[in-house]
């Protein structure tokens, strides 16, 4: 079982003086991370839920929509190269392919460099074992999208617990549950046959990961 609690549960020794260190630079997510995440508006109403898989390293990651969530007509399928700048939108049962620019990198699966610290806390119990997580708030600005966002990551093994985002055009508040630190398909970030030869439509400089999520 690899969910979010257990793993700081195991490498609680690991991490013992880490946590008693001052220093609160903003961490490196693992290589490989997959699990839930889940989407709604900080007013309560959910937006899409489903299963991701992040490669750190190569910079992509792949989001599937969960058909049986979604309250469309059709469930959201993206693959993002954010390192090449494109973002492919999938439709498997069509076998169709959108490809656009996204020339915006910012993402919660990541914590930027320039992330502030905020504090470090227990969610739940710290002197019961398996009853508690130790969690680091992290906050911060994204002037080109004129938003600021606020981010809780565990403080052992720097995955993204939680993430709010506030900007002018919305407010989105995105949890993650169930996360492991492996992939099990590596070939989820790689596109499908069919999206070769497609045309890349340009996009604004500020089209970014967010836009994918509406109230």
């Amino acid at each position: 079982m690899r969910a979010i609690e257990l793993f700081c549960v195991v490498f609680w020794c690991l991490c013992a003086s880490a946590w008693a260190s001052t220093n609160r630079e903003p961490c490196q997510s693992p290589s490989m991370t997959s699990g839930t995440l889940s989407v709604s508006s900080t007013g309560g109403h959910d937006i899409a839920e489903g299963h991701f898989n992040y490669n750190s390293t190569a910079k992509k990651l792949r989001f599937v929509e969960n058909e049986s969530h979604s309250h469309k007509s059709s469930h959201m399928d993206v693959l993002i190269h954010f390192e090449e700048g494109v973002l492919y939108e999938i439709d498997s049962k069509n076998e169709s392919c959108k490809k656009q620019t996204l020339k915006y990198h910012r993402h919660p699966m990541d914590l930027p460099s320039d992330a502030h610290y905020e504090s470090e806390a227990y969610l739940g119990s710290p002197s019961k074992s398996e009853q508690g997580l130790r969690v680091r708030t992290w906050n911060g600005k994204l002037p080109d999208l004129h938003a600021n966002y606020t981010m809780l990551t565990t403080s052992c093994g720097c995955l993204t617990v939680s993430y709010c985002y506030h900007s002018e055009k919305t407010d989105l508040y995105f949890s993650f549950m169930n996360v492991e630190t492996e992939v099990d398909d590596v070939h989820v970030f790689a596109p499908p046959a069919y999206c070769d030869g497609v045309a890349l439509e340009d996009t604004p400089d500020d089209h970014s990961f967010f836009d994918l999520f509406h109230d």
